[in-house]
């Protein structure tokens, strides 16, 4: 016979405290509610001055920051956070500290590991995430242990109708407040603006072809007629974050270089189509025709200035790439990105 540990004697005798006083029936919200307030009295009992945040969730540990506060949506409508999510059973499920990665065998190193952006336009952020950060200030760590019927964008006026419209899983966040951003667009201008400075210093804000949007000319071409539509060429390109880590190329060396390579890729130029109106630059896609996808309209906006056998490279802001929710691990919201493209000869 399996012995009970003391963890689940404790938090059995608390469900049952919970549950026995009457023998009716509950929601499946309030019953949620029960096993997670049995949770916080077994592993928090200790800690009597411990009390729940006006939504219910519970902040067990707290260094204040020295910057600007948080405080709502109107004060700060973007945020730069690190943060560890774990179940209550300890398991962390999400991380943006590159130690934390490596330290669990999970770290890729051509993932993104640092602050990310989080949106609070609109009820963007879960509503516990959102209550947690209100009260932070830059600079400051909280980690807060965050019931299920939380995890929403929606808002409701009491706890109450959160435990009966909303569930989901109970999460604990660790959540460092690394920066504050009024203007997203400016922000991301700004950081475009640097890294130009940085690398490309004969180019200005001034220069971009369109808003957001920089294209850095780096081989001549062959002939500057503009290609019409219905024309089909080929290209090398590699795709990255400003900070230099390549999320895509179809140069098997520097996939190599960064990461990415695959055996099962073929690493050669790859087909570009343009269809639609020579004016349309957002009809391009890539691929053969019975394969084809479309591309991102900063990229689809380079090919479209670049003529035949140039090379060169296009940087532009997140609302020309993968915006505000950004690519799986490789690309964060509200990023912006550089593309180096090659236009060559198809291989025989």
């Amino acid at each position: 016979m399996k012995k009970l540990t003391i963890y689940s004697m404790s938090l059995l005798a608390a469900l049952v405290v919970a549950g026995c006083a009457k023998e009716t029936s509950v929601s499946s919200g309030v019953s949620a509610k029960n096993y997670f307030d049995a949770w916080i009295q077994v592993h928090y009992s200790h800690y009597p001055e411990l009390v729940p945040t006006p939504l219910g969730a519970y902040v067990i540990e707290e260094k204040e920051g020295s910057g600007d506060l948080v405080g709502d949506y109107e004060q700060s409508p973007y945020i730069l956070a690190n943060y560890v999510v774990s179940l209550l059973d300890g398991e962390i499920s999400s991380t943006t500290y590159e130690s934390v990665a490596k330290q669990l065998g999970t770290y890729d190193e051509t993932a993104y590991y640092g602050p990310v952006v989080w949106d609070r336009s609109a009820n963007a952020l879960y509503a516990g995430v959102d209550e947690a950060i209100s009260g932070m200030r830059v600079g400051g760590t909280k980690t807060t242990v965050i019931p299920g019927w939380l995890f929403t964008g929606l808002r409701y006026d009491t706890p109450e109708e959160y435990v009966n419209n909303v569930s989901g899983t109970n999460q604990i966040y660790q959540i460092e407040i690394a920066g504050i951003v009024d203007d997203i667009e400016k922000w991301e201008l700004d950081s475009i603006g640097g890294y130009l400075s940085r690398h490309f210093p004969e180019i200005t804000p001034a220069d971009s072809l369109k808003k957001g949007f920089y294209y850095v000319r780096t081989q001549e071409p062959s002939d500057t007629t503009a290609f019409p539509a219905d024309t089909t060429i080929y290209i090398n390109y590699v795709a990255k974050r400003l900070d230099g880590q390549a999320f895509d190329t179809n140069i098997r060396d520097t996939a190599k270089f960064y990461g990415l390579y695959s055996s099962s890729s073929t690493y050669e130029p790859v087909q570009i189509n343009w269809s639609g109106t020579d004016e349309d630059y957002t009809a391009i896609t890539m691929g053969s025709s019975s394969n084809s996808s479309t591309v991102i309209d900063g990229f689809a906006y380079a090919l479209w200035n670049m003529r035949p056998h140039e090379a060169g490279t296009s940087i532009f802001y997140s609302p020309l790439g993968y915006g505000s929710t950004g690519s799986g691990s490789k690309i964060p919201g509200f990023s912006p990105l550089r593309f180096d493209i090659y236009i060559v000869d198809k291989e025989d």
